[in-house]
């Protein structure tokens, strides 16, 4: 439930990703908590519509078109923010892509399905991570939160090396960044979505027995929803979360639990 209180009110924030399912559900739940957003997706047209809808809830924005696993792009996108706004205080990093019917175990995993996968899971989190801490230094501090996965944790995705693996890296990555950045008052921390209803996951949900048998490793038996992982977003983002370093909020109906 969205609250009278605005806990982002003024906070320069970058979410990556913003196009669709949890960037998107992101950035609006931010812009509605008061929060600058600056929408940075590789599919121009959805960042479009991510925008037009933040218009509702009167969202300032700036529309980054970049692919993060491309590091001039993503150095550009920031640095137009930082020339635009002065500064940034929340980075949410999440794009990612998962290539259903493609992935494969390792035997039967293609170098370029690998690749492709890592390119944007893994080497975009760090250049994104990385171009984001600078800013974040200059800014005096700030929050950055990574999309991890229950797959960087346990074997949730069969069939899906390139993923799990992808997904691991980044959240070794976002522990390692929290203890070294904390120091200079950055705050990494990272949000675990579970099987979420979103895009990514439409073939699984439209296919009822996939769905079945995903949500009998769910105890609540149900999807979660992309604004479900926003609201926690918005906590970590927020200074109510000043004493959060290098933790996971895990959002997944309890499927880790069992």
């Amino acid at each position: 439930m969205i609250t009278d209180v605005r806990r982002l009110e003024s906070k320069r924030t970058l979410v990556t990703g913003a196009g669709g399912g949890i960037g998107r559900a992101t950035a609006l739940r931010f812009a509605s908590e008061g929060a600058r957003v600056a929408l940075l997706d590789v599919n121009e047209e959805a960042i479009g519509e991510t925008a037009e809808l933040l218009d509702t809830v009167d969202g300032q924005t700036i529309d980054l078109l970049a692919d993060v696993s491309q590091e001039p792009q993503v150095a550009a996108a920031i640095d137009r923010v930082l020339a635009e706004w002065d500064g940034l205080d929340v980075v949410v990093a999440n794009a990612g892509i998962e290539l259903q019917g493609r992935d494969a175990a390792v035997d039967a995993l293609d170098l370029e399905v690998w690749q492709s996968i890592v390119d944007v899971n893994l080497t975009g989190m760090f250049l994104t991570c990385k171009h984001a801490v600078r800013a974040l230094r200059a800014a005096g501090g700030g929050a950055l939160i990574c999309t991890v996965s229950p797959t960087s944790l346990y074997a949730l995705g069969p069939g899906e090396h390139a993923y799990s693996a992808s997904k691991a890296g980044v959240y070794g990555l976002m522990r390692v960044m929290a203890a070294d950045y904390a120091g200079e008052g950055i705050r990494v921390n990272g949000v675990m979505p579970g099987f979420t209803a979103t895009p990514m996951n439409d073939p699984v949900i439209a296919n009822p027995g996939e769905l079945e048998e995903v949500l009998a490793n769910v105890p609540l038996k149900r999807p979660g929803t992309a604004e479900e992982v926003a609201a926690a977003m918005v906590y970590l983002a927020s200074d109510e979360a000043a004493y959060c370093i290098g933790g996971t909020i895990v959002v997944d109906g309890g499927m880790t639990a069992v």
